[in-house]
């Protein structure tokens, strides 16, 4: 349904996301940048003379011109709720298709994604080019594929999972999460391999006598080296398996191999993580924000401490749902529904004694703050002003792949002992809530967009 009724390219970055997806089904695997096509900056354009202050690398990557006109018309809906699809050119979007030739396009904040978590989108494109299908017709048929391979993966998480189920249900059933799995986001593959991660340590770890089999400890490798290649943050998830039951040759491989194969992506990939695209009015200098942090380090360490309500409910909000390119908010009674259920699910889920894995779980708990905490520097130095006070550019979604190790370590063996009839109602609560969602879904969109 989402992917369908949210009109083309209206999710975050989702045009140089399928622009990405493009060049890989070109088998530009790790791609070039062309350093030319862009006028160089001059002082007329400078808007400071703080030599702090970088401008966009003039140049870009090879793209398909079908795509760039395609994105062109659907462009004016971004943040602008006054334009509806009925006041976009459809009918000539629909007319454009792929082999039109080519153009530079900047886009150097999905061109530095490796290319596995864009498969599905790939395919599409593949199919849309073999079939003469218009640009659009192939982004909705790309869209549907990534979610049809999303959620078959956490279809085999929640079957999997033991203890986190229910939680990982809820939020997988969000409309944040609903929306990335209906795009061509790399997002949508990286937060179902993070539940499907999860959900095998939950299925081997609490059995009665804990044990992995070489195609579960085989299968960890595997998505951990793509969440890891994927988003490095997020490389920390693997503090908690030094406390998993695993053999030390086991803890090597596990994590190791990831490791190894991060490295070698960031080493394939180094030139473009060079490539400044940041708008210069942002003020944002990679190079000089780590040097701050290395100079200042309790400085920097403080800001963590700086707690911020409206954006932590801004980020809380997001993490559940604001849809397009974060200009799609719902309605403050569902997000109050919404921490009603999450909070109901945590309460009748929670369970944490000394003798229940205990060592386990609390690794979990470290896991989950230091992933954030990495997330959030990285952030900082990637998206925040030079020497800026506080976070900046943090999103709710940046914490989906991160829930299910929160939720698998807060998690009890069974729902309840000896349910009662009161409690036995409120357990189907979080499985009855994703049609509330459905209604606001197809509410709020068709709101803001038609």
């Amino acid at each position: 349904m989402a992917a369908i009724i949210t009109p083309a390219f209206q999710n975050p970055d989702e045009p140089n996301h399928f622009m990405r997806a493009e060049q890989i089904s070109r088998f530009e695997l790790v791609p070039t940048f062309t350093y030319e096509g862009f006028k160089a900056v001059t002082k007329k354009d400078s808007i400071s003379a703080d030599k702090t202050i970088l401008y966009r690398t003039p140049g870009g990557f090879i793209t398909d011109k079908g795509l760039i006109n395609a994105y062109s018309i659907f462009r004016p809906m971004q943040f602008n709720p006054g334009v509806k699809l009925n006041g976009i050119k459809t009918d000539s979007a629909e007319k454009i298709r792929w082999s039109s030739g080519f153009a530079l396009r900047r886009f150097a904040n999905t061109a530095i994604y490796v290319p596995v978590v864009y498969i599905m989108p790939v395919a599409g494109i593949y199919i849309g080019k073999f079939l003469n299908l218009s640009v659009i017709t192939t982004l909705y048929l790309s869209r549907l594929l990534n979610g049809l391979l999303a959620i078959s993966i956490c279809f085999f998480a929640l079957k999997l999972a033991k203890r986190s189920n229910i939680l990982m249900f809820t939020v997988l059933l969000f409309p944040m999460t609903v929306a990335l799995f209906a795009s061509v986001s790399q997002d949508a593959i990286l937060i179902s391999c993070s539940f499907l991660l999860v959900a095998i340590i939950d299925n081997a770890e609490f059995n009665a006598t804990p044990k992995y089999r070489t195609s579960e400890l085989t299968a960890i490798i595997i998505l951990m080296s793509i969440i890891g290649m994927a988003k490095p943050p997020y490389a920390l998830f693997a503090f908690a398996f030094l406390f998993l039951s695993f053999s030390k040759k086991q803890k090597i491989a596990i994590i190791g191999i990831p490791f190894l194969a991060i490295l070698g992506w960031l080493y394939l990939d180094h030139n473009n993580l060079a490539i400044i695209f940041a708008p210069p009015a942002l003020h944002i200098n990679a190079k000089l924000q780590i040097a701050h942090i290395l100079h200042h380090p309790l400085n920097f360490l403080s800001l963590y401490f700086k707690f911020n309500l409206p954006a932590t409910l801004n980020i809380y909000k997001m993490f559940v749902g604001v849809l397009g390119w974060l200009d799609v908010p719902f309605s403050t009674f569902y997000y109050i529904a919404a921490s009603v259920i999450l909070c109901l699910g945590f309460i009748l889920n929670f369970g944490f004694k000394s003798n229940d894995h205990t060592r386990m779980r609390v690794a979990l708990l470290l896991s989950v703050l230091f992933t954030t905490m990495a997330v959030m520097a990285t952030q900082y130095i990637t998206w925040t002003a030079l020497d800026a006070n506080t976070f900046s550019g943090m999103q709710g979604r940046y914490l989906l792949p991160i829930f299910p190790l929160l939720a698998l370590a807060l998690s009890r063996t069974k729902l309840t002992d000896n349910i009662s009839l009161p409690k036995t109602i409120l357990s189907y609560l979080p499985l009855l809530f994703p049609i509330v969602t459905a209604i606001s879904m197809i509410e709020v969109l068709v709101s803001r967009y038609y």
